[in-house]
């Protein structure tokens, strides 16, 4: 479900694409070297998005090199890693194991990476108990509305929003901690509703569950989007953004529609 927050390519200029890059390579490493090689699978650009809100909401100190790595054994490329990144890593690795967790289910993929997953579940929900009883909480309730069969993608998008909220606060005393669950919230239903959009297809195909019921077009599809995406920019600007906001603009702002406009074409 997730890969849906990333940037637009063709309009950051080429050293915000070189930001843009660094802070990604930055959290691949800090998953390689936290939970080994098979952790840089779990990588998405949606948690280089929180990474870089944090990061830049609290003012951290960036740490930048270079290296190569298994994916790039060639050519040194630069990776930009603060204290944020961390916390992203630890949230990725959460949300990766529920994702797995889905696709087992659901597809009866990836047992044995789920399997693999699961021995670090114990020492996630110690260290970020509130945010793993949130997503437990959510996802066993998206389960339940999906075996009965829920055709409200709207309430179904609020439910796995709530849950991103609450991954998007990394403490819960900060000043902002409301703006960032309120961003995180909006998120997670536009996200949600882009990927039911984006498999309405293929599930039908399949007769896997989907969200959204006949009848809806691009255009009822696009003002829930654009009703989830404004909610977010809303939360996002009252936050005191400063160093990398055009990035995190032009992700918010179109590239998280990129996948919307490829379905309508």
């Amino acid at each position: 479900m997730f890969g849906y927050v990333l940037a637009n390519g063709s309009s950051l200029s080429k050293e915000e694409k070189a930001v843009y890059k660094a802070h990604y390579c930055g959290l691949c490493r800090v998953l390689r070297e936290r939970y080994g090689q098979k952790a840089m699978m779990a990588l998405s650009y949606d948690m280089v998005f929180l990474e870089m809100v944090l990061s830049d909401l609290t003012g951290a100190e960036e740490s930048s090199g270079t290296e190569r790595c298994i994916p790039h054994p060639v050519k040194e490329h630069a990776y930009t890693i603060t204290s944020c990144t961390e916390y992203a890593a630890d949230m990725q690795m959460l949300l990766g194991y529920y994702s797995l967790l889905d696709q087992v289910h659901d597809e009866g993929k990836h047992r044995d990476a789920e399997k693999r997953m699961r021995r670090l579940l114990p020492m996630l929900e110690e260290r970020y108990p509130r945010q793993s009883e949130t997503i437990r909480i959510h996802l066993d309730e998206l389960g339940r509305n999906e075996g009965a069969g829920c055709s409200d993608p709207e309430g179904m998008s609020l439910i796995f929003g709530t849950l991103l909220g609450e991954v998007f606060v990394s403490d819960d005393s900060s000043f902002f901690r409301d703006d960032l669950r309120a961003l995180g919230c909006s998120l997670g239903r536009f996200i949600y509703l882009l990927d039911a959009w984006c498999d309405r297809k293929r599930d039908a195909r399949t007769g896997s569950y989907n969200p959204i019921p006949a009848g809806i077009d691009a255009a009822a599809m696009r003002e829930m989007l654009l009703d989830a995406a404004s909610s977010a920019s809303d939360a996002f600007e009252r936050l005191p953004l400063d160093q990398h906001v055009f990035i995190l603009r032009n992700i918010l702002y179109s590239g998280i529609w990129s996948k919307f406009k490829e379905e309508k074409e």
